[in-house]
């Protein structure tokens, strides 16, 4: 189809292509460094973003990089009506725990001793990830003390990364939360691609795909940068669609006709 009228070896703008193809924006390259300054001094650390923004990328990316042999990750999707019991037999499960009839006291116990076994005895340090925090109950952050108050609070044995939608910092904001906030040493917030990424951005991605010529017009890109909202899966959709439609039209280059039907075409 499109692919084939615009000469591309591939469609670098697929969810499993982007991911083969690294594209290092501002964001990346901001939060990339956080995780790894977490991973040494340990922790808790706050990312906070709109959907879209790129984060699950991130932390897949990081994830790759780690050695299996002397990090332990434990990576966990919250879900909407989680519950503190849900949430902690999801942690138990990839601690190897059996929650069976253990009190909630008990569990922590549970919990902690594995942890300090792990980093102790394994020399493994445990990452601890949770992807969309902003789902996360109430009851459930409070419930959090279980991964700093080692020790009588006097040792941090893992890395905590809380990555979710502004929702969150709003909720920690409140002064219940201020025991899990004073612990929180990294806070970033992804600002999305600049209007001079997403050009680079969709350069390097036709370059991947081995496009030899100016297949977008300078006027697409503005158009692009604007009705994405510097959302990198809102680009990639944009960039698609936009393809869809010039090929339709038999069109030898997108301009910003092109990319505004598109956008309308993706408009609820």
């Amino acid at each position: 189809m499109y692919t084939t009228f615009y000469a591309m070896s591939c469609n670098p703008f697929l969810k499993d292509e982007s991911i083969k193809y690294r594209f290092e924006s501002h964001d990346y390259r901001q939060c990339e460094n956080r995780f790894h300054y977490l991973k040494e001094i340990k922790g808790i650390g706050l990312f906070i973003g709109q959907s879209g923004y790129g984060k699950t990328y991130v932390i897949r990316k990081f994830i790759e990089s780690l050695n299996k042999d002397l990090y332990k990750v434990i990576y966990i999707s919250a879900q909407k009506d989680m519950t503190v019991f849900d949430f902690f037999k999801i942690l138990s499960d990839n601690l190897s725990l059996d929650t069976g009839a253990c009190y909630k006291t008990e569990l922590y116990k549970n919990i902690q001793t594995e942890i300090k076994r792990i980093v102790l005895h394994d020399r493994v340090q445990p990452i601890i990830i949770i992807d969309d925090a902003h789902l996360l109950t109430r009851d459930i952050l409070l419930n959090f003390k279980v991964f700093y108050d080692f020790d009588m609070d006097s040792r941090d044995y893992l890395s905590l990364m809380l990555i979710g939608q502004p929702e969150l910092k709003e909720e920690l904001s409140k002064n219940i939360h201020i025991a899990l906030k004073q612990r929180i040493i990294v806070n970033y917030t992804f600002e999305g691609l600049s209007r001079d990424e997403v050009k680079q951005y969709i350069t390097t991605r036709l370059e991947c795909a081995n496009v030899k010529y100016e297949l977008f017009e300078p006027e697409a890109f503005n158009a692009l940068y604007s009705a994405s909202k510097s959302s990198p899966r809102r680009l990639n959709t944009l960039v698609i669609n936009s393809l869809m439609l010039g090929f339709q039209d038999k069109l030898k280059s997108i301009d910003s006709n092109i990319v505004m039907k598109a956008k309308n075409e993706m408009d609820i």
